[in-house]
């Protein structure tokens, strides 16, 4: 799926595929995004959701 492994922004987790993870970007000024993986990759960050679930 990516060609980079992905790994959560916060705990430098390797992310496995079928995995919950959340990401956090902006919402996208053009319509019609059809490489959503790239977009991801470049323009999110990854959290897993054992980082995400932690209380500040």
């Amino acid at each position: 799926m990516f060609k980079v492994k992905p790994q959560c922004s916060q705990c430098s987790k390797d992310i496995k595929g079928n995995e919950v993870v959340y990401v956090k970007m902006r919402y996208p000024e053009r319509k019609g995004m059809t490489e959503i993986t790239a977009f991801l990759n470049y323009e999110g960050q990854l959290i897993c959701e054992d980082c995400y679930n932690k209380k500040p």
